[in-house]
């Protein structure tokens, strides 16, 4: 039997009386990619948020692990990892002294933390940036850091939030590359993306969301079918007018 790691039950997040996100339940077993898809505005933030406890939901739960995430948020963050959809690091410290400090955070052990992070650093062409402040380097140069941040720990279930905006064609390549040999190992991921190439390749389930509710879940080719298109693009159309 598949190990549950991220358990969404009938989530709904009010904002000024108006949902953003309404009765939204999903399941993440272990080793699973699980991508959100959706126009903007259909509420894959906010889910991603109130996953990772940023946000308290109105009503439903989340937990990771078998732990909530609100109630008992300590256990459940143990297991997981985030990449924002805008990252943001502390503007003065260098690249390294970023790594260091979330990885003295997160109880990396030291011998460990040498490993991970020169081969991350290599695998992402970060090497070069080691010494620079967060200040003095690109958005996609931090986007990439993120992401290794999110790798350092070798965490049970990483949350991504349109990762590969910002990334060059290579990274991209290696991002997904990445993902598919973690997965594979056993990590879980659930992932927001507008890259819907990527997301045919990568994700076994994937989960529609429109005004804030599922309207349909699955396989890449059982969603193409409930909603009648051949490819997730046209499935994403059908739902947009209508069809």
């Amino acid at each position: 039997m598949a190990c549950k790691v991220l358990e969404v039950k009938s989530l709904s997040k009010k904002f000024s009386g108006k949902y953003a996100i309404r009765n939204l339940s999903f399941e993440v077993n272990e080793g699973e990619i699980y991508c959100l898809v959706g126009p903007n505005g259909a509420g894959k933030t906010t889910t991603l948020r109130t996953i990772m406890g940023l946000l308290s939901p109105t009503t439903g739960y989340v937990k990771i692990m078998g732990h909530d995430v609100h109630k008992e948020r300590e256990k459940a963050m143990q297991y997981v990892t985030f990449v924002p959809d805008n990252p943001v690091l502390y503007s003065e410290l260098t690249v390294k002294e970023v790594i260091y400090l979330f990885a003295s955070l997160r109880n990396i052990d030291r011998n460990v933390l040498e490993d991970r992070m020169y081969e991350l650093l290599e695998k992402f062409d970060l090497g070069e940036y080691i010494n620079m402040r967060i200040k003095d380097i690109s958005r996609g140069t931090l986007q990439k850091l993120a992401i290794v941040l999110s790798f350092l720990p070798d965490p049970k279930l990483i949350v991504m939030d349109e990762p590969f905006m910002a990334l060059d064609v290579k990274t991209q390549r290696t991002l997904r590359e990445e993902i598919k040999k973690r997965a594979r190992m056993g990590t879980s991921f659930v992932i927001s993306s507008h890259v819907l190439p990527w997301v045919e390749e990568i994700a076994h389930r994937v989960c529609v969301i429109y005004k804030g509710e599922k309207v349909a879940e699955g396989t890449i080719p059982e969603v193409k079918k409930m909603l009648g298109a051949s490819t997730l693009e046209d499935a994403l159309l059908n739902v947009l007018t209508g069809a």
